[in-house]
């Protein structure tokens, strides 16, 4: 009797770290390079899980990207570190990754923040008016 050979699962890379599409901000910390990445999907999942870890402990805070993202101040720096930090590595929860930040460092990761969201959100083309009488 001849066996049949299965095929192969399909290898599922997209929005995983090894997806070769997905934007790298990197930031140095105490001499390690860590990876920022500002996707849409990824941002997202990370709002999810980073939510799922706080109610877990009980925590009385919840992230909400949507309103964090376009106001860089302490505050949101941190958790947008956070969160964005979490595609490249997930071994760091929330805390672990907020402790990362200090005084010493914090206006270098501001700017790689900065850096990830401008260069996830694509500059607008300008539109030409539509011609007279349409």
């Amino acid at each position: 009797m001849k066996k049949i050979k299965k095929a192969a699962a399909p290898r599922a890379i997209a929005g995983t770290p090894a997806d070769p599409t997905l934007p790298k901000t990197p930031v140095t910390i105490d001499d390690k390079t860590y990876n920022l990445c500002f996707d849409l999907g990824a941002l997202a999942e990370a709002e999810l899980s980073i939510n799922a870890e706080l109610a877990k402990r009980a925590a009385p805070m919840r992230v909400n990207l949507l309103l964090a993202m376009p106001v860089q101040d302490l505050a949101n720096v941190r958790v947008m570190f956070a969160a964005a930090v979490r595609t490249f590595h997930p071994e760091l929860t929330f805390d672990a990754a907020q402790s990362l930040l200090r005084m010493d460092n914090i206006f270098g990761v501001a700017i790689a923040v900065r850096e990830a969201w401008l260069g996830a959100t694509p500059e607008a083309k300008p539109v030409d008016p539509p011609p007279p009488g349409k």
